[in-house]
């Protein structure tokens, strides 16, 4: 723990060094801190029933994080006191993210925490008072605004000035903005000793989002382009679907593929993918481009952050025309929607800083009004 004046500079090249010696924390973690207001700790026993919201749950004696069960239907967090506050961490989990935990956790105090999975999804969080006032996408700062600013004023300032020089450095700048809020340090110490543990059965109870949540949420460029994809009628929708796989096909040299090319005719023409042409993308593209990823994996020596990697990014592209070829969402099959959404999102992850431009074409395509 610090004493709260650390130096941005010194704490970010900690971060930096704890990523390197511990490797695995790239590919996903969820780490939060919650600080009571009245410097009174939290027992373990109240971060059970704050993160569960009163759903069955078990407190576990200490344990190595390697030894915690992990199974389906459990998910397990580490759930130790730091000072006045309690530091949560889950390998690979993500309870400690989710608006309704954190409202919870943050009642009577405040809440900061990081989160990423191995499908870039990720999350930078600010929670105080029962409320969550920060929720941010931490791969791309230049989409914060200056509300998001005005909370988290000067961390967040700080964390883009550590990312300017070095984007692949977000994980490291993300966890810096936790340790200045709330002066809890996570080192390599913590991570191999051993700590109280609680156990969950998903899902946890939810929660009802403020109304400022809810106006946040439907200012979320996601949240906007899902709404655009629902109102459009198909014709804008395969268009914006055919655009998105040109970009695609262009930037990642996709067009070498044989069956690329029936895609982007077929998308262009306003016609779906069948299952036949499904399958032919997943043989024919997708698992090629797959085992490259892995083949330069093993081949590299450096330590380049995996949704840095060109072959992770090609990989997701071609991922992305997969799910694109198979049209648009049909008012008739709602299951199909997802489909559709999963296409943007990984798009997304292959063109990273690039997609902010890319997703505001789309929806200038989805929701333009002519013929």
């Amino acid at each position: 723990m610090t004493d709260g004046s650390s130096v941005p500079a010194e704490v970010f090249s900690h971060y930096r060094e704890l990523l390197r010696a511990e490797p695995w924390l790239e590919t996903a973690a969820c780490w939060t801190v919650v600080v009571p207001h009245d410097r009174r700790p939290f027992s373990v026993a109240d971060i059970g029933s704050r993160v569960s919201g009163g759903r069955p749950h078990d407190v576990h004696e200490a344990a190595p994080l390697d030894a915690l069960p992990y199974y389906d239907g459990v998910h397990p967090m580490s759930a130790a006191p730091a000072g006045s506050a309690v530091l949560l961490f889950e390998n690979n989990g993500f309870l400690g993210s989710l608006p309704e935990v954190l409202r919870r956790l943050s009642r009577d105090g405040r809440a900061c925490g990081v989160y990423w999975n191995v499908e870039g999804n990720n999350r930078l969080s600010y929670a105080a008072d029962g409320r969550v006032l920060v929720s941010l996408d931490a791969m791309f700062s230049e989409e914060w605004d200056d509300d998001d600013f005005a909370v988290l004023e000067p961390e967040l300032r700080v964390m883009t000035e550590l990312v300017a020089e070095n984007e692949d450095d977000w994980q490291a700048a993300a966890m810096t903005v936790v340790e200045l809020v709330t002066g809890v340090r996570l080192t390599t110490e913590w991570l191999s000793g051993e700590h109280p543990y609680l156990t969950f059965q998903w899902p946890v109870a939810t929660e009802p989002p403020s109304p400022e949540e809810l106006a946040a949420h439907r200012d979320d460029p996601e949240t906007k382009l899902r709404a655009a994809v629902r109102a459009a009628p198909q014709a804008r929708q395969f268009a914006a679907l055919a655009h998105l796989a040109e970009v695609l096909a262009a930037r990642f040299r996709l067009g070498e593929f044989p069956v690329v090319r029936h895609v982007l005719t077929d998308l262009a023409s306003g016609r779906r993918g069948g299952e036949h042409r499904a399958g032919e993308l997943r043989e024919r593209l997708v698992a090629p481009l797959a085992q490259e990823f892995h083949d330069c994996d093993d081949d590299s020596e450096d330590d380049m952050a995996f949704e840095q990697d060109p072959a992770w990014q090609r990989m997701q592209a071609g991922v992305a025309l997969e799910i694109a070829a198979r049209g648009p969402v049909d008012p008739a099959l709602e299951f199909e929607i997802p489909h559709v959404f999963d296409a943007y999102h990984h798009a997304g992850l292959a063109l990273g800083c690039d997609w902010p431009s890319v997703r505001k074409t789309v929806r200038e395509i989805l929701t333009s009004t002519d013929d």
